[in-house]
């Protein structure tokens, strides 16, 4: 039922090792229709928005022998004054957060105009970390302040024109919520929800979080139950399988893994959608 794959890092993301010869290659033995390279852009720094200027001249060079292959991008949200600070410093290097009493406006690493000058085709927004704090390490990290937090997130990604795709909704690197999606609160994936209908927005069905070793099998079918629901609203479910092709620089097919939690709640072939190209830049 999985025809496509819009969340993919080469190795011109800061934390992934895949060729994009080795990924035109696997991709096509999979048989996928269309797959797109989704590298980071975290800040606006030179790194990270060199690494994208690489991403978008080389996969433009191979677009040639490859036009199933769009060129996208991962973006995550960060606290504005950091934003700021790197767009009047060039770095993030010396950056002391100001402490204040509410939590820090939200931005992405570059504007949509930015992003389409190199070729950007669509972007995924994804929250990864809190940035309503000076201090994430050491704040109160309560499981009730972080849902709060990427509630928080996941909203205004939900509502911004640049995200084409939610990416990999309630993803948490630490899995605190992993066993259990139900801490979840039903009212906030149902306003979630309600922002990604109404701004014309998709969400991913990702395999970092439905597949990590952190998940239950509980949380995996509740995780999939979850998914059905908003396209039962009519919001369009993407695959991701967020890889990195690390450590050896090969892109796995997970597919028939997902599927299997996907069919559990009714996903039949034609379920999962691609981008349409009236979606695309």
């Amino acid at each position: 039922m999985i025809h496509s794959d819009w969340h993919i890092h080469s190795e011109f993301s800061y934390d992934a090792a895949l060729p994009l010869k080795t990924l035109i290659q696997r991709a096509r033995e999979q048989g996928l229709r269309r797959f797109g390279v989704t590298d980071h852009a975290n800040y606006n720094d030179e790194k990270f928005l060199g690494d994208l200027r690489a991403s978008a001249k080389n996969v433009k060079l191979m677009q040639a022998e490859c036009p199933e292959m769009i060129l996208g991008v991962e973006l995550t949200p960060i606290a504005k004054p950091e934003f700021e600070y790197i767009a009047k410093t060039g770095t993030r290097e010396g950056y002391i957060p100001t402490i204040i009493d509410k939590p820090y406006d939200i931005e992405l690493a570059a504007s949509k105009e930015e992003l389409k000058a190199l070729g950007v085709r669509y972007a995924i927004g994804a929250s990864h970390w809190r940035v309503d704090v000076a201090d994430r390490k050491n704040a109160d990290n309560s499981l009730e302040n972080l849902i709060n937090e990427w509630y928080r997130q996941q909203m205004w990604l939900a509502c911004d024109e640049r995200v084409t795709v939610l990416g990999h909704p309630w993803y948490h690197g630490g899995g605190i919520w992993y066993e259990d999606f139900s801490v979840i609160p039903h009212s906030m994936n149902m306003d979630i929800a309600a922002a990604l209908k109404e701004n014309g927005k998709y969400v991913e069905c990702n395999v970092g979080v439905i597949c990590s070793a952190k998940t239950s099998e509980k949380f995996r079918n509740q995780y999939a139950e979850f998914l059905r629901e908003l396209f039962e609203m009519g919001i369009p479910v993407t695959y991701g399988s967020d890889c990195h092709g690390k450590p050896e620089g090969e892109y796995p097919d997970r597919r028939g893994t997902i599927e299997k939690y996907l069919a559990k709640v009714g996903f039949t072939d034609g379920d999962i959608s691609e981008i349409a190209e009236d979606k695309l830049w």
